[in-house]
């Protein structure tokens, strides 16, 4: 009878918890952590005034926890997108390297599209030092791993040895960096990567990239 009482209180203490967390992420994202105040994220997320501290502490230990699950999230996301590189990699008919990096960057881009708060507090965070990201406990070796498997079978799949730390490089200087410079440098080239046309040509573009610095024979 105990257990039955306690699930609704249970639920409900997830559900608190995970709205405070989404009105969190949007008003950090939005404006910033010194703009934001822990009753606004309360009222955002219909909720008592209290009832962020309660569950969370304090504004700084609420913003870390918003910093951890966006990079837990993207860091899931980043693994399931370069499954098919790793696939690639253990493959003994593998064939070109341009169809599983095509998918691994379309769905790494879609994943950056979908969810503009990681972007924008990566940028904020910037701004701030990275004072927030210093506190977090987080992952961020899926896309690294990939491209480490890339390397370790380079000199059986033709591909020069790379660094993979430049490839990293690379590829978040191609993929990351024009989306949080949508509305500025993107801009000023006319090309909006949330258009599906101007996105595959972008893809093409960063897919060559990454096969010129691999290696690849006959990339295009």
């Amino acid at each position: 009878m105990t257990v039955l009482a306690d699930r609704p209180r249970i639920r409900d203490a997830d559900r608190s918890r995970k709205a405070i967390l989404d009105a969190a992420e949007t008003l950090f994202a939005e404006r910033g952590f010194e703009a934001v105040s822990l009753q606004e994220i309360g009222d955002a997320g219909g909720l008592s005034r209290g009832t962020p501290n309660y569950f969370f502490g304090s504004k700084q230990d609420l913003y870390v926890a918003v910093l951890e699950r966006v990079f837990a999230d993207r860091e899931e996301a980043t693994r399931r997108a370069f499954e098919p590189v790793l696939a690639w990699c253990v493959s003994a008919r593998a064939g070109s390297l341009r169809r599983p990096f095509t998918r691994a960057i379309e769905s790494y881009m879609s994943f950056l599209l979908e969810r503009p708060a990681f972007v924008r507090l990566v940028v904020r965070e910037e701004l701030r030092g990275g004072e927030g990201l210093r506190r977090a406990q987080r992952e961020a070796s899926a896309m690294r791993d990939a491209l480490a498997a890339v390397r370790a079978v380079a000199g059986k799949r033709s591909l020069r040895r790379f660094d993979v730390d430049d490839a990293v490089l690379v590829l978040v200087s191609l993929t990351f960096s024009p989306l949080s410079q949508q509305s500025t440098f993107m801009a000023a080239l006319g090309r909006d990567l949330r258009d599906a046309a101007v996105r595959g040509q972008h893809v093409k573009l960063v897919v060559g990239q990454m096969l010129q610095l691999l290696g690849a024979r006959n990339p295009d």
